[in-house]
């Protein structure tokens, strides 16, 4: 497992793994680098047998890479295949990252200092953040989804979720010494998620706040801190007008582009009669059309291939049919049932990018690549499970 006395090559893969997922803030090109980086790496400590390796277990992999097969059926089954091999290409992380991390011997310490580096990122770019929104302060563009580009330094959404595991990992490892360090810095990450205007983000986020104070404190404190995050979360939205509407238009379909999206994309399959099948990921994609422009979001005058769904288990239904959501829960089942026995942390991670998930086509970008390659195997390592002997 070690170069040297001092060079530890599983933790150094696994370091490379966490920067590849939290460079991606700043550059997506040296992002890819890093990657490329951490496969040679693996790669010569097999050959020079310096990599300390673990049987692999072959149910959770295929489990992990599920989207992946659907994917490659999906793009044999387009008439387009050539549109398809995009997405063959953007999410084949999900079948590299994955084999590496259900191989490697990977120990508590070396989780810790690996997130530790994936949370100093975090921290930088909310800071990043922070200054963009100073900048802007006197604009009115402030917590207002339209403009949310000029803020965050990645899309929003992504921007917050990827917050969210720095959150997660400070909360659960208290990676800081300091409390009051530690203090500080989830502050400033809070702030940060705020600004993404994101739903879904804000829900998690509380979510999450709600299962640690309850892990963590005392009841009196766990009672003064749900309260706490009730008033704050109730004072932002009642001083926040765009906030508050954009969550009371969320069932509203004349106002809710996600459900028009949704209502559209069941349409498409239901003209196209591909059912057990799906319509084939090259043949939907040929022709996107942004539907942020479109007339009618569900007109069949504007079209009912190309919209993005905004929903990974509505797209593979979309592109894969009956047969790919029936693929896609024997996976989740593996998965789910692998992942009773891991901590919370792991299950809060899970659940962040399940329901996430639900709301976004997370493998159509690679942020959403990288969440899910990185994270879905490491949090389903031994080393996560309840009662876990810590390493040394």
């Amino acid at each position: 497992m070690k170069l040297s006395r001092n060079i530890d090559i599983n933790g150094i893969i696994l370091i490379l793994l966490l920067l590849y997922l939290g460079v991606a803030f700043f550059s997506v090109a040296i992002s890819n680098i890093l990657l490329a980086m951490t496969g040679v790496l693996f790669l010569l400590g097999i050959v020079l047998k310096k990599v300390e390796l673990e049987p692999i277990n072959w149910k959770i992999y295929f489990s992990i890479i599920a989207p992946y097969i659907l994917t490659v059926i999906s793009t044999l089954n387009s008439s387009n295949i050539d549109p398809g091999l995009r997405y063959l290409f953007l999410r084949l992380p999900i079948i590299i990252i994955p084999f590496l991390l259900v191989a490697l011997v990977i120990g508590e310490k070396q989780i810790k200092n690996a997130l530790k580096c994936y949370v100093v990122l975090s921290i930088i770019a909310s800071g990043i953040t922070l200054y963009h929104a100073i900048k802007y302060f006197n604009e009115d563009i402030l917590f207002k989804t339209d403009f949310t580009h000029f803020i965050t330094i990645i899309q929003h959404p992504y921007f917050g979720i990827y917050l969210l595991v720095a959150v997660t990992s400070i909360l659960e490892y208290r990676l800081f010494e300091n409390k009051y360090l530690r203090l500080f810095f989830l502050i400033i990450l809070s702030i940060a998620i705020a600004l993404t205007t994101s739903r879904i983000v804000y829900l998690l986020y509380f979510g999450i706040l709600g299962i640690y104070f309850f892990k963590k404190l005392s009841r009196v404190k766990f009672i003064v801190g749900i309260l706490s995050i009730s008033i704050i979360g109730t004072a932002f939205l009642l001083t926040n007008k765009s906030i508050s509407n954009k969550f009371a238009n969320s069932f509203n379909y004349s106002k809710s582009p996600r459900l028009k999206l949704w209502e559209n994309s069941l349409e498409a399959v239901r003209a196209s009669d591909s059912y057990m099948l799906g319509i084939g990921i090259g043949d939907y994609y040929k022709e996107k059309k942004d539907p942020y422009f479109a007339k009618e979001y569900g007109s069949m005058t504007v079209g009912q291939y190309g919209y993005n769904p905004h929903s990974q288990p509505i797209e593979f239904f979309l592109t894969n049919g009956f047969l790919g959501v029936l693929l896609l829960l024997i996976a989740l089942y593996f998965l789910i049932d692998n992942l009773k026995g891991q901590n919370i942390f792991a299950k809060n991670l899970f659940f962040v990018i399940l329901v996430f998930s639900l709301t976004e086509c997370i493998l159509n970008r690679q942020y959403g690549v990288q969440l899910y390659s990185v994270l879905l195997p490491l949090i389903l390592k031994k080393n996560l499970k309840k009662n876990s002997v810590k390493a040394v």
